[in-house]
């Protein structure tokens, strides 16, 4: 029985706290917007981490590179909130809507380990006087 809690938990370890961002420009051909602006990107951003009485051991990055970090308290709302807006705008938005962030925790070995992770997800909108300004200035840097 040791054995396998011990397996289990070097597992749990190995594959948990990870930084994860995924985002898609794809929608199918359908038109998300309205006159003015146009999504150009839906975004996910989930952290995670495995905390012993509450204090984080082995946690996603901050820095969205999909590393992980140890004894930082990473699984934030600002955290995710400041990974989805720097996803977004890379992708050229200039503004988001949509945006649903929300945390899940379970316990792994009463009381000792616990799993936490904090999800996002949002939809980066560009206006159509933003498109228009990023045409004129390709234009001009030739």
């Amino acid at each position: 029985m040791l054995k396998k809690m011990i397996v289990l938990l070097a597992a749990v370890l190995l594959f948990t706290g990870c930084t994860t961002i995924e985002s898609t420009q794809k929608f199918n051909a359908v038109n998300l917007g309205n006159n003015e602006e146009k999504a150009v990107c839906q975004t996910f951003v989930e952290i995670t981490g495995i905390y012993f009485f509450g204090l984080p051991i082995i946690v996603g990055s901050a820095k969205g590179d999909g590393q992980f970090t140890f004894f930082r308290f990473n699984v934030t709302n600002e955290n995710v909130v400041f990974l989805l807006t720097r996803t977004v705008k890379a992708h050229g938005a200039n503004r988001m809507t949509n945006v649903h962030v929300s945390s899940h925790s379970n316990l792994l070995l009463l009381p000792f380990l616990s799993f936490r992770n904090m999800q996002g997800s949002a939809t980066g909108l560009r206006s159509k006087r933003a498109a228009l300004k990023q045409v004129h200035q390709e234009f001009n840097s030739f």
